[in-house]
């Protein structure tokens, strides 16, 4: 799914990816600690056995091994790479289930931002009329709470941002996948061409 797209998307673009090495499920490191997300008791109708009844001690444990290593690896690189006369673009990807809650979602693939919209308009215009149905903040938003990397990371800095969603029925084999990476490759390159 999505780090199969990330990682493609990385070679492609000669960038550099950190990633989760657990499931979201475990610790979603696209939510705050405060957030009963971080760490959810369900996931759409499923319960969630390793995460009920968490007690503060163990949300902090959680926190402190999880969440924090990857966000401080995170910005170790941005550091580093602005430190080099780079300007660092930020790019998250994600997947999304194509029923949820008993509701087919007809978006394929999603391209959120939160208050910067720079690299998701080059985006969404470069994808009107394209092979794939793509909206913007779609099935998602930042109401959703889910830009919070890009909050962390890109907004405090200026630095340009995209999250992206996308549909996890389209990546299933590696037909799919490759197309949507190369697809969403294209995408970004030309977006950033114009955004620069």
């Amino acid at each position: 799914g999505a780090l199969q797209i990330a990682r493609h998307l990385s070679i492609s673009l000669d960038g550099l990816l950190v990633h989760q090495r657990f499931s979201r499920l475990i610790y979603d490191c696209n939510r705050p600690p405060e957030s009963p997300a971080a760490m959810p008791e369900k996931s759409e109708i499923y319960a969630i056995p390793g995460n009920l009844n968490l007690s503060p001690a163990e949300r902090y444990a959680r926190t402190a091994a999880l969440y924090v290593p990857f966000h401080d690896r995170v910005s170790t690189e941005i550091a580093r790479i602005a430190g080099e006369g780079a300007k660092p673009v930020i790019v998250t990807v994600h997947t999304f289930t194509p029923v949820y809650f008993g509701k087919p979602r007809e978006v394929e693939i999603g391209i959120l931002h939160d208050t910067d919209s720079r690299l998701a308009d080059a985006m969404l215009e470069a994808a009107a009329g394209g092979p794939y149905r793509v909206e913007r903040n779609s099935p998602y938003g930042p109401e959703d709470g889910v830009t919070h990397t890009l909050r962390l990371h890109a907004l405090p800095q200026g630095f340009a941002n995209v999250m992206i969603e996308v549909r996890n029925d389209l990546v299933r084999d590696e037909a799919g996948l490759k197309a949507i990476s190369a697809y969403l490759a294209d995408l970004i390159s030309g977006a950033l061409e114009r955004v620069a």
